[in-house]
């Protein structure tokens, strides 16, 4: 399950990416309408069909694509509209949305990233993306990206093409075991659920002299600071906040990153009840959410859920965590019978950690779907 924090602690509320500041800044080396959209190509893009929930996914277990399956990226009816938010996003907050630990190091696996994605979409949807020389261009959007050495930088370069965000985690110094370690390095992070790359809490102090303000003051800066990963290893950046993944996968996640093949795609899928519509849930920029109830959750939940791949680069040795974001009206997903039993099964095999994780939120959604939420569920 994905971090979420539907109280919204006095972090500041506002509506579209587009109105979050008063001026725009499309990025160096991004040309926006460049070349009519088509509007064909768009008409023809697959469904964003909640079967993908199907067969019932398991939630923390790792799955392998098989040996020469192109799958990776995912290029559905929900890419043009959250393209739309992503260049808007770009726009207006890429300091909060795009960062990373500059270094050598870094920038050779952005840059391997970034030409791992170009290759990609110009091979995997020749129509969708053409190349010519260091220009690429999306005839989905309209969009140009100027891929060269003095074009869009690497990560900001991914961000306007894919719809996934990306996390570089690079192998560093080995632990008292002799384990090499990963860290979050380098990021573009444009859909968060509750956390950042960096803080970027900006609210001023109200003083000592308010002390109920002041404390809410302090409190909300503090989990600023702790929802921001930049910086942290995958056991750091998990701890106290994903509870099944100290029990479940911390001791075999690094070596499983170790042993990774480049040729390979692992991918996973999580999910979870939602009541806010927005993808950008940035930890400083958290929309208010009322408590969830069963009656709120059909009205006007969701289930939102990361489509989670990961991606060894051959040259720099550094993982790419991609998660592509859907959110599924619940409405639509009760409406469709496969669906709805695929969403009973997840939901009776949800772990219980996970369930304390959601506090509440796990006891809402069986209470929707009419099913027990005791342990033997």
């Amino acid at each position: 399950m994905t971090n979420t924090f539907d109280k919204p602690r006095g972090l500041m509320e506002f509506g579209l990416a587009e109105s979050a500041s008063p001026t725009r800044d499309v990025p160096h080396g991004i040309q926006l309408d460049a070349v009519p959209v088509d509007a064909e190509q768009v008409r023809a893009l697959p469904g964003d069909h909640m079967q993908r929930l199907l067969p019932p996914p398991q939630t923390v277990l790792m799955n392998a694509y098989p040996a020469g399956d192109p799958s990776w990226l995912q290029i559905d009816s929900t890419y043009p509209e959250q393209m739309r938010q992503r260049l808007a996003l770009l726009a207006t907050r890429r300091s909060w949305v795009v960062d990373r630990l500059d270094s050598q190091a870094v920038l050779l696996a952005e840059t391997e990233l970034r030409d791992r994605v170009v290759q990609w979409l110009t091979t995997q949807h020749p129509r969708a993306f053409s190349r010519q020389g260091d220009r690429v261009t999306c005839h989905l959007t309209g969009v140009v990206v100027d891929v060269g050495p003095q074009g869009a930088q690497p990560m900001v370069a991914v961000a306007a093409l894919a719809t996934e965000d990306f996390l570089l985690m690079l192998p560093s110094e080995p632990d008292a075991q002799g384990q090499v370690t990963y860290r979050l390095m380098s990021g573009a992070l444009l859909f968060p659920n509750g956390w950042s790359l960096r803080s970027c809490f900006d609210r001023p102090d109200p003083g000592p002299e308010h002390e109920q303000q002041h404390a809410q003051w302090e409190e909300d800066r503090k989990l600023s600071h702790e929802r921001a990963r930049l910086g942290r290893t995958t056991r750091e950046i998990h701890q106290g906040s994903v509870p099944q993944y100290e029990v479940h996968l911390a001791t075999s996640v690094d070596r499983a990153f170790h042993a990774m093949r480049p040729e390979r795609v692992v991918w996973r899928r999580n999910w979870g009840p939602h009541l806010s519509p927005r993808l950008f849930r940035h930890a400083d920029a958290l929309d208010l959410v009322l408590p969830m109830t069963p009656e709120r959750l059909l009205e006007q939940g969701f289930i939102r859920s990361e489509h989670q791949t990961l991606v060894k680069l051959s040259r720099s040795a550094a993982i790419a965590f991609g998660l592509k974001n859907y959110l599924w009206p619940m409405r639509d997903m009760l409406a469709d019978p496969p669906v709805r039993s695929a969403l009973e099964v997840a939901a009776q095999r949800t772990w219980p950690e996970t369930r304390e994780y959601m506090r509440g939120r796990h006891e809402v959604l069986m209470a929707l779907l009419g099913m027990p939420t005791g342990d033997n569920a």
